[in-house]
């Protein structure tokens, strides 16, 4: 059986987008898994199907000392076990597991872009992670893109030429419209919980907390809304990096924060309105959660969004960073039920049809028998 090693910094990157790819080549290859052991989401990892898992000091942050030397420990960890192939996904990890690969003399060498971090960034800063990606995409004999507007801005900036593909529709590994399946039972027992009133609007936000992600907009912009509309409320979950809460917890007594949710598609059902006003994404998957839930959409008009969301058809877009159109759009959903509702259906047969799960992983299998075993 051939080998085959992922690499990732975190165990959340794993199972929340490599699980159901990992499971599936687990079949016909032996899947090993590098990442970073100080991590608090590593009791996620028990349910891959992989034969081992490896732990390496891959931190998010640049640290010059600590990833040379992981660089160097990771170079002779690839050559004494000899893979078929390795697969990066990150760009800590696609730095250090492809150029270790590529000293190492691994032949086959993947590594997913899932969106680029110095797409908002200006000068040097911006020039010094471009340049990452660039070595990252010089050191792997193969480059996926998780969406199709991805891989245009990538060629734009000279990066996956002749080597930047994408599998079926896009996304990493597509969705279960299964586990993703609007339940009115689920969302009773989850709006119970949080003790939202029958007759109240909910707006949610999941996913990291910070200014890329444009939750400070959000805020700011569901603030605006007008005081004589008060059934509604807003609920950012999420990991806080930059401590949004702190900062922005006396806006509004109807603004609620959560921390990371694991079962995304339970908590997502007490919503009406799921909202991603960001900056930058590579593919946005939390849309298409949200969408194969028959939730409608308000998301920015960036590249990364434009296979999640069909404007005026299953959500609404808006320009990237303007709070009054921000503002407008949470209006126009907390005005128009009907019109929204029927976004949400709409948005659950545009998942269907385009990022099921199963297409997605048939897509992965046949990726790697054309390129392991040819």
């Amino acid at each position: 059986m051939k080998k085959i090693c992922f690499i990732v910094s975190s165990p959340l990157t794993a199972y929340s987008f490599l699980r159901g790819p990992i499971n599936k080549l687990s079949k016909d290859y032996e899947v090993y898994l590098i990442l970073n052991e100080k991590n608090e989401y590593k009791k996620s990892i028990k349910n891959l199907d992989v034969k081992k898992v490896f732990h390496f000091e891959i931190l998010r942050k640049i640290s010059v000392i600590k990833d040379i030397r992981c660089l160097i420990k990771m170079i002779y960890f690839l050559k004494k076990n000899k893979f078929d192939a390795i697969h990066s996904v990150s760009p800590k990890a696609g730095l250090i597991g492809m150029l270790a690969g590529r000293f190492a003399l691994i032949p086959i060498r993947i590594h997913t872009f899932t969106g680029q971090v110095w797409a908002t960034k200006k000068g040097f800063f911006r020039f010094f992670l471009k340049s990452i990606d660039r070595i990252i995409d010089s050191s792997a004999t193969h480059i996926l893109v998780d969406g199709k507007s991805q891989l245009k801005f990538l060629f734009e900036n000279n990066i996956a030429i002749n080597k930047g593909e994408i599998l079926g529709n896009g996304s990493i590994a597509g969705i279960s419209t299964k586990r993703f399946s609007p339940s009115i039972i689920e969302r009773k027992k989850q709006r119970k919980k949080l003790k939202i009133p029958n007759e109240e609007w909910v707006f949610m936000f999941l996913g990291r907390l910070n200014k890329d992600k444009g939750v400070i907009d959000l805020i700011r912009a569901f603030s605006l809304l007008d005081q004589s509309i008060n059934n509604c409320s807003l609920y950012l979950v999420g990991d806080d990096e930059e401590k949004i809460k702190e900062k922005f917890n006396s806006y509004s007594n109807k603004i609620f924060f959560l921390e990371h949710e694991k079962f995304p598609e339970k908590l997502m059902q007490a919503c009406d309105t799921f909202c991603l006003p960001s900056y930058r994404e590579g593919f946005g998957i939390s849309i298409i959660e949200a969408s194969s839930l028959k939730i409608p959409i308000i998301c920015s008009n960036i590249y990364g969004l434009n296979e999640t969301v069909i404007d005026g058809l299953t959500g609404m877009k808006h320009p990237v960073g303007n709070i009054t159109i921000i503002k407008n759009k949470l209006e126009y959903a907390l005005l128009n039920p009907s019109i929204m509702k029927k976004m949400g259906d709409n948005g659950r047969k545009y998942v269907e049809k385009n990022f099921n799960e199963a297409s997605l992983l048939n897509a992965w299998k046949g990726f790697y028998h054309k390129n392991l075993d040819s």
